[in-house]
């Protein structure tokens, strides 16, 4: 019996490390889901749709690695979006290249699968952050368009349409905030000629409805002085 025992015992020690290795893995692996609800859709300084717009998302994480989809759909049916992204980070560097796709409104074909120049609505994007929230305030985000519905009508060639956004972030009024001053260097798609197109502020916090209900708000102020306009936007999530 005592034998026995302890060879069982010697058998679950020599075991433990593996079963404990392959749960820690298992946790790594992470799929998370959220659904946001937004007076407007607004996006680098130009307001996308003219109403509410309905913004569900689906994300797998491993490690640094994640990958995800996203929509956002304006009830009115003036705007639709269907996104897909993949990322990495290391560091204080986040690298993402998404894959933006914004079909014609209203919506007759789905067009999803027609990647070819000069037709598709699809636009990859790759951008590279850099934000040190335990060292500083300032973050830094660079965007450029590589391939896709980013044509320069007078060459038919891409723009390469790029997108750089300094940020500051700060905490007031138990509120999570956000300075952002987006440019666009050269002519591209955002601009005919160098150009501010989004500069604003956004207040995220946690609104507390009940004992245990809890849901993220954020508020965003941005005004486009390349196009002279002022957008507002309220957003929760679900």
């Amino acid at each position: 019996m005592y034998k026995r025992l302890t060879r069982y015992l010697l058998v679950i020690l020599t075991a433990a490390p593996f079963l404990l290795s392959a749960q820690d893995s298992l946790r790594r692996h992470k799929l998370d889901a959220s659904f946001d609800i937004y007076t407007h859709h607004l996006w680098r300084g130009a307001a996308n749709g003219t109403s509410v717009s309905l913004q569900p998302s689906v994300e797998y994480s491993y490690g640094n690695f994640s990958a995800g989809v996203w929509g956002a759909w304006s009830i009115d049916g003036s705007y639709t979006e269907l996104d897909l992204y993949a990322a990495y980070s290391r560091g204080s560097f986040n690298v993402t290249l998404y894959d933006y796709f914004c079909p014609v409104n209203p919506v007759k074909e789905f067009e999803f699968f027609e990647i070819r120049q000069g037709t598709t609505r699809h636009t990859f994007d790759l951008n590279v952050a850099y934000a040190r929230p335990e060292k500083h305030p300032f973050g830094l985000l660079v965007a450029t368009m590589i391939y896709g519905d980013d044509i320069n009508p007078e060459t038919g060639d891409n723009y390469y349409s790029t997108y750089i956004e300094p940020s500051f972030h700060f905490r007031l009024l138990k509120s999570d905030m956000k300075l952002v001053s987006g440019f666009t260097p050269v002519k591209s798609y955002y601009a005919d000629r160098f150009a501010f197109v989004n500069t604003g502020l956004s207040a995220s916090r946690i609104v507390k409805l009940a004992r245990k209900v809890n849901i993220p708000a954020i508020l965003k102020l941005a005004y486009n002085p390349y196009a002279d306009k002022f957008h507002f936007s309220f957003g929760i999530t679900l």
